[in-house]
């Protein structure tokens, strides 16, 4: 009976989304699409090209659950394109999926601890009286708490959350004042994943992985700190001083009384699993920063601290909860979007056609131009891993043929739809503030149009001159 119960609820999440007219007009252009068949493709790739065409604008729209999408999409590969059943889903068991897996659940530990709340809220307390010091610190934390918690779904949570318990609104300027500091620190947890690979376990890792092998092996840890850490910094004050600007007004209204005296409440585990939990984090990172020494997989060294905090009654049953099948399988499908189409003779396509649109040129400007058509199907697609999923692939072969590294690529790319974004959809970590009536979509669009301008500035004076500097551009 559970079982049929089960079976009923999850039908009834999948198909309650369905937007018909959405559907219509999609269905439509796919169609229109087939039929013009403007990259020249066979019949198997013109259906399989029509295919993710329209799983693209059914994720993009949500006129379907997302879950139905990439089922659609796996099986019309597997019908109509040329990479083998096992290699479309062997995502399932790749150490990428099994790191976001068991560091999820070490995130889910490290909050249940109570450390983290802590001490975030006791400097934030202490720095009150400062408004500029509120704005820092959450890029402060954010840097931090990358290396205790490897989600940045996580960090966003608890940094969220305590933000929202600490101050405390009384009428609409504070209100305003509130929501504009809360903003800022979702804006800080986002900047600041670029400094490091591990930054962010979903959107970093799944970067490097469309980009394959080679770039795989080039972007280590230390690479990418080198590569990015610099005008990572500078990119973080720039976005910090627009916050600022933007919303001066409303942070006009914020006032020391605004901060709670009382503190947060939550239920927080013994002194002693504390103490543990706090010395198996600083294993786990160590043991992550020296990968190159002992060669284990990451995910086997956070699996190891899963299972302590399993032993010591930290995490429980339900806290599997926490992973999400839905965001798995999006995974999954987005993962295999590149070979799909590589294998298929899709890529060489579009490619060749890209050639014609796109005038060669050996310089920083025509990168900038690669910028553009990132940005536009960023707009189109929405999420950041299903447009690097799309671009990453399908742009690295053409700025390849004119001499351009991978890795300098693959990094820009990420950059841009990291950074880019004026609707939610646009950014998960943007949406988690969204759901949690944090603060109003306006926001997004109040500090995503002027800074889709700075992006590019911050592309061509910042990450490419230091890039030159360092002679990989």
């Amino acid at each position: 009976m559970m079982g049929r119960e089960q079976a009923v609820y999850f039908k009834g999440v999948l198909m309650k989304k369905v937007k018909v007219s959405h559907l219509l007009v999609i269905l439509l252009v796919v169609l229109a699409i087939g039929l013009i068949n403007p990259l020249n493709l066979d019949y198997n790739q013109t259906i399989l090209f029509s295919s993710l065409v329209l799983t693209i604008g059914l994720w993009a729209t949500n006129a379907v659950h997302k879950s139905l999408a990439c089922v659609f999409f796996l099986i019309m590969s597997f019908i109509f394109g040329k990479t083998p059943i096992l290699h479309i889903v062997n995502f399932m068991w790749s150490d990428t999926n099994l790191l976001i897996l068991t560091t999820t659940l070490l995130s889910v530990g490290i909050m249940k601890t109570g450390i983290v709340h802590r001490y975030v809220e006791k400097l934030l307390k202490e720095n009150a009286s400062n408004i500029f010091m509120l704005l820092l610190l959450p890029y402060i934390f954010g840097i931090v708490l990358v290396f205790l918690i490897p989600q940045a779904f996580a960090r966003v949570i608890i940094i969220g959350t305590i933000f929202n318990s600490l101050l405390i609104a009384n009428n609409d300027t504070e209100r305003r004042a509130k929501e504009a500091l809360i903003f800022n620190a979702f804006i800080a947890v986002i900047m600041t994943c670029m400094f490091f690979y591990s930054g962010d376990i979903v959107l970093n890792h799944a970067a490097v992985n469309f980009a394959g092998e080679e770039v795989k092996e080039i972007l280590t840890f230390g690479t990418w700190f080198k590569l990015m850490s610099l005008p990572t910094l500078i990119a973080c004050f720039v976005s910090l001083f627009l916050t600022y600007f933007i919303f001066k007004k409303d942070l006009k209204g914020f006032s020391i009384q605004m901060i709670s005296k009382d503190h947060m409440e939550m239920e927080e585990v013994s002194k002693a699993k504390q103490q543990i939990s706090a010395l198996a984090m600083i294993i786990i990172i160590l043991l992550w920063a020296t990968q190159n020494l002992h060669s284990l997989s990451s995910w086997l060294v956070a699996l190891a601290g899963v299972i302590l905090m399993y032993a010591l009654n930290i995490l429980k049953k339900e806290d599997l909860k926490s992973i999400n099948p839905h965001f798995i399988l999006f995974l999954l499908t987005a993962f295999s979007i590149g070979k799909i189409l590589g294998q298929s003779g899709i890529t060489a396509a579009i490619f060749d056609n890209l050639q014609k649109i796109i005038p060669a040129s050996n310089s920083s400007f025509y990168l900038l131009i690669i910028g553009v058509v990132a940005m536009v199907l960023h707009v189109l697609i929405g999420s950041a891993v299903a447009t690097l999923s799309v671009i990453i692939p399908i742009l690295l072969p053409l700025t390849g043929s004119l001499g351009y590294r991978p890795e300098i690529v693959t990094l820009m790319l990420y950059v841009i739809v990291n950074i880019h974004f004026f609707l939610p959809f646009h950014h998960a970590t943007i949406m988690i503030g969204i759901g949690s009536d944090y603060y109003p979509e306006k926001h997004i669009v109040k500090f995503g149009v002027p800074m889709t301008v700075i992006t590019f500035f911050l592309l061509g004076m910042v990450y490419f001159k230091w890039w030159e500097i360092l002679k990989v551009l």
